[in-house]
């Protein structure tokens, strides 16, 4: 509101008003006055006449202060108020008594007063309204003190101080080592010019690291928490599983990648637990070595269950090795195939019949294709050599003959002409953005689902079938396409020639019918939050039933129908090969809604459940069940040991044992009636009495049940899907040593996971990261997601007592002159 209005009012009210207007008090008067409207006559108040006499200075004082305590008390009513305001400013309008600057003017209701509205010079929608009379101005000043200030620097900097900052710069060197660890930023970020910019903007004095601090904290960090990552194995009773593969950075660099994973409250925990780098030939041994190495640095090597790899030969031979380094480590009793790499090696068997390699690596034979796809380079680069001639030894061992496969040539030539037209029109349209959005138009006029055709990847081989489902949803406007007038010019992409008869249709149809339950079953294994080591028996059982179908289907074409044989023969390899490790069968046998009927229900011979059970039976002996005198199983008591007793002697001599230990009992009777004192008789039949019937409420026999036998016999719970969330409740209720068995195996890994991270750490912009800038960054970034191995508050201590010893070493020391007396001091 405007003061300036404020201030001429208050000098006109004071230089108009003189002695006799000046009221007195009105605190004697009737109440009919003090309730008096506008209009109504106003009697003059008496006035106060104040003495001070000067030559005596305390009664003076003390006369003054009586004055104005009188004079504050005088109140005026509000009609009061009006008739003076009325009496003063006769004849005037409201615009001519307030001024040059008056405020909102609102005229009266009835025979109201009018109104004054001050509005905000600040917030312009806050006013306070004011009738004309009134000549306080303490609603204006109440809103003065809640309006909000304009914003200054001067007042938002009062304002950060006021409110306190949490700034400091150990911690702003923590954040950015795990944004560049956790969320693969190259350590450059730290020095961009907009980034500073933020930051000082947020805080003037802020000290931003360089690039090199930031990756020397990242490996600071890392060593500092490993040891927390240690401390928490040593504190975890269970069991630890392992997954182990090698990869190549783009930058040329070999890793082995461990991952670890465990149990804890009801989920499974995964973490990267080192990236070795590897710098001789990658034999078994050294492979091992490497290995125990680094299950030795973190405390776990006798804690490992189960080691996760994929399918090459050499793994097998690591596996003993480690065994031979470990003996506790039971080698490839405890081996799990990589379940992915499985599916994918059957596609590659499947493909395998139509030349596969070339249309994979872009397109038939004799075809040169100048699309090139960054993707598939660092995939290439990426991929293992020794896991590559594994699998390409096991399907060049896939003879048709042996096979009992006859198809003809011109069959072949069908579907790999087929599969050759649309990998390489996918290619072609992926890499090109004009052809993209003019296939996007024709979809969207359409109303098809698909939006794009999707490229296929080398070395994975399920995007084939990720390819021809886009396409067969694409197949009536891939037509179009292909006849467009400027995809046909001779110096273009011509996509004419990719044009598919309908046969050719029919054929690419019934092989992704073929093929497209394997990518079900890995984007199942690949996105699932939860280990499916239990359900990998039962995948395979199903795929195999789906490939005996496509085998004995004789409607299909000749060369989809062969080539589900190669796909039959690779998934028995596999399949024999989960003999080789107890682990799927424990865990089959351990899942309440499975038990041994599943293998009942899929027809397994009886001597192949006596062994899945007897498997069971000897991991549940040897390392879970308690012994007689573990202090976690109550000990038998003496009314247990007397049923016990009796209960043997019955199955021995049949009803004669009951009757046998009544002489035994009068005789006692009579023996504690000679004492005299009948209830010292009662107390010694009771534990007696408590034997002879304790065999019909059973009390310790279920105690006694072994508790594996107590699970087998009962029947199959079918509406537990989960058994790991089932089992864990079980944990926590009893502390049962059986829950205990089951989640140690249930956490181990189908399928290797988490090695995305190498790739996202080391990515195309990144090639110069050396090997300890790729290890710490994608081992550090892993541990981040588990806030207890990363605490902030103890990292930005660690950082601080660093800051400290560097600048205290970097400070020099002071010199004293060399006439200067120097005092020592003890």
């Amino acid at each position: 509101m405007s003061s300036s209005a404020g201030k001429r009012r208050a000098d006109a009210l004071s230089n108009d008003a003189s002695p006799s207007d000046t009221e007195g008090s009105d605190a004697d008067a009737p109440a009919s006055t003090k309730r008096a409207r506008v209009g109504d006559a106003i009697a003059p108040a008496p006035e106060v006449a104040v003495e001070v006499a000067v030559d005596e200075p305390v009664a003076a004082v003390a006369q003054v202060a009586q004055a104005a305590l009188t004079n504050a008390q005088v109140r005026l009513t509000a009609a009061q108020k009006r008739a003076k305001f009325l009496a003063k400013y006769d004849g005037l309008t409201p615009k001519e008594i307030l001024g040059t600057s008056p405020p909102k003017v609102i005229p009266p209701s009835a025979d109201g007063p009018n109104m004054h509205r001050f509005i905000c010079k600040v917030h312009p929608g806050t006013w306070v309204d004011r009738a004309d009379y009134e000549d306080s101005t303490g609603n204006l000043g109440h809103h003065v003190l809640r309006c909000e200030p304009a914003k200054t620097p001067e007042t938002e900097a009062i304002s950060a101080f006021a409110a306190g900052s949490t700034y400091s710069a150990a911690r702003v060197q923590y954040y950015l080592a795990l944004w560049c660890a956790r969320h693969h930023r190259p350590f450059l970020a730290a020095e961009d010019a907009e980034f500073c910019a933020l930051l000082r903007m947020l805080y003037g004095k802020v000290e931003i690291p360089s690039r090199v601090t930031v990756s020397r904290d990242v490996q600071l960090i890392m060593n500092h928490c490993k040891s927390l990552v240690i401390a928490l194995f040593e504190a975890y009773l269970g069991r630890v599983h392992i997954c182990v593969d090698s990869w190549t950075s783009p930058n040329i660099l070999a890793f082995l990648g461990i991952t670890a994973h465990w149990h804890h409250n009801g989920n499974i925990v995964h973490i990267i637990l080192d990236f070795v780098r590897l710098t001789s030939s990658h034999t078994s041994k050294y492979l091992a070595e490497k290995l125990v190495e680094c299950l030795r640095d973190f405390g776990i090597e006798e804690k490992v269950l189960s080691v996760t790899c994929d399918n090459a030969e050499n793994n097998t031979t690591m596996l003993k090795e480690m065994h031979v380094l470990v003996p506790k480590f039971r080698g490839t009793l405890v081996r799990v195939q990589c379940f992915g790499h499985v599916l994918n090696l059957v596609v590659k068997g499947v493909l395998s019949q139509f030349g596969s390699r070339l249309l994979i690596e872009g397109g038939g034979e004799g075809d040169r294709d100048d699309d090139v796809d960054d993707e598939d380079a660092e995939a290439a680069q990426e991929a293992d050599e020794q896991r590559e001639a594994a699998d390409q030894a096991i399907l060049d061992s896939l003879d048709n003959e042996e096979l009992g496969i006859d198809i003809t040539v011109e069959d072949i030539r069908l579907v790999s002409g087929a599969l050759a037209k649309i990998l390489k029109l996918s290619r072609k349209v992926w890499n090109s953005s004009t052809i993209r959005a003019e296939l996007a138009n024709l979809v969207a006029n359409a109303h098809l689902n698909s939006e794009v055709l999707i490229c296929s990847v080398k070395t994975r081989w399920n995007t084939v079938t990720e390819v021809l489902g886009h396409t067969l949803e694409m197949r009536t406007v891939l037509t179009d396409l292909c006849d467009m007038v400027q995809f046909k010019k001779a110096r273009g992409v011509r996509l004419r020639q990719f044009v598919l008869s309908d046969e050719e249709w029919v054929v690419l149809q019934q092989l992704h019918d073929l093929l497209d339950p394997f990518l079900f079953a890995t984007k199942e294994i690949s996105t699932s939050g939860q280990a499916l080591i239990h359900q990998v028996i039962a995948y395979i059982d199903v795929l195999t039933r789906h490939v005996d179908s496509f085998k004995a289907n004789d409607t299909l074409h000749p060369a989809v129908h062969a080539a589900a044989q190669p796909g039959r023969v690779i998934l028995d390899k596999y399949y024999s090969l989960t003999d080789d490790s107890i682990v799927y069968r424990v865990t089959m046998i351990l899942h309440p809604r499975y038990k041994i009927q599943y293998f009942r229900d899929q027809d397994w011979q009886e001597d192949w459940i006596m062994e899945a059970i007897a498997i069971v039976r000897s991991e549940w002996t040897t390392f879970y069940k308690a012994a007689p005198n573990d202090p976690d199983v109550p000990a038998p008591t003496a009314t247990s040991t007397a049923a016990g007793t009796a209960s043997s002697s019955r199955a021995s001599t049949g009803s004669a044992a009951p009757s046998s230990r009544v002489p035994a009992a009068a005789s006692g009777t009579a023996q504690g009636s000679a004492s005299g004192r009948h209830s010292a008789q009662r107390a010694a039949r009771q534990p007696l009495s408590q034997a002879l019937f304790a065999t019909i409420s059973n009390r310790q026999q279920g105690a006694r049940q072994d508790e594996l036998n107590a699970y087998l016999e009962a029947p199959p719970l079918s509406s537990v899907n989960d058994p790991l969330e089932y089992w864990d409740l079980v944990l926590k209720s009893s502390n049962s040593p059986l829950a205990h068995m089951v989640i140690d195996f249930l956490t181990a890994q189908d399928s290797k996971r988490s090695f995305s991270w190498g790739r996202l750490t080391v990515s195309r912009l990144r090639h110069s990261l050396s090997d300890e800038s790729v290890r710490t960054g994608t081992v550090l970034g892993s541990w981040s997601d588990l806030p207890e191995l990363v605490p902030e508050a103890e990292v930005v201590q660690l950082l601080t007592e660093k800051s400290r010893k560097g600048k205290s070493r970097a400070a020099p020391a002071a010199v004293a002159p060399a006439d200067a007396e120097v005092i020592e001091i003890e």
